[in-house]
């Protein structure tokens, strides 16, 4: 149950927000009663313990007793008369924070055992030499044991690509040195 704190009109109604009336905020009362001339201020005793009771009702105007309770925003202002509620200071917005360093990022060397293993199988049939295969294989090799050490890189997938394009690599020019030396012994 809400009510407005203007008028006193009750709602039951759980999306309204806002009197009908005269567009007060409403609040919030946990224990209504039945009577029409319910006056929300005052609030029920709802426990018979004798050493509650003198806490159960706590006055939310000071004036009628000193030093008494009151809800922070219901506080009176007590500025001159006429005068706007004074409000905070500016202050700049608080900077965004950093991102955790728990990122995931690419290994290079992963990224470069790829990248010379791709040249080596497009390009290097036609080298006399093979230099991209073997280091191929030397970066993906290097590139998985850092990430078996550190777990927040990635990358794995280009490390094995480029060891398998450097292996494929060496292979042909191993069986490439093996065709010249027979065909250069047996004629």
């Amino acid at each position: 149950m809400k009510y407005c704190p203007q008028c006193n009109r009750q709602y039951s109604e759980a999306w309204l927000t806002f009197c009908t009336n005269d567009g007060a905020v409403l609040r919030e009362d946990l224990s209504p009663p039945a009577n029409p001339d319910w006056d929300p201020r005052i609030r029920e005793t709802q426990y018979d313990d004798p050493s509650e009771n003198a806490t159960q009702w706590l006055p939310r105007d000071p004036g009628t007793t000193p030093g008494g309770w009151m809800a922070p925003d219901e506080r009176p202002f007590t500025g001159p008369p006429g005068s706007p509620a004074p409000s905070a200071p500016w202050q700049p917005p608080a900077p965004a924070p950093y991102p955790r360093s728990n990122a995931k990022t690419q290994n290079p060397l992963a990224t470069a055992s790829f990248v010379c293993g791709a040249i080596a199988m497009l390009f290097g049939w036609f080298c006399g030499f093979p230099i991209l295969g073997p280091l191929a294989l030397i970066f993906g090799i290097v590139a998985l044991t850092q990430m078996r050490n550190s777990p927040q890189s990635t990358g794995k997938g280009f490390a094995i690509a480029g060891i398998v394009m450097g292996v494929i690599n060496l292979v042909f020019y191993a069986f490439w040195l093996l065709w010249l030396i027979l065909s250069v012994s047996f004629g």
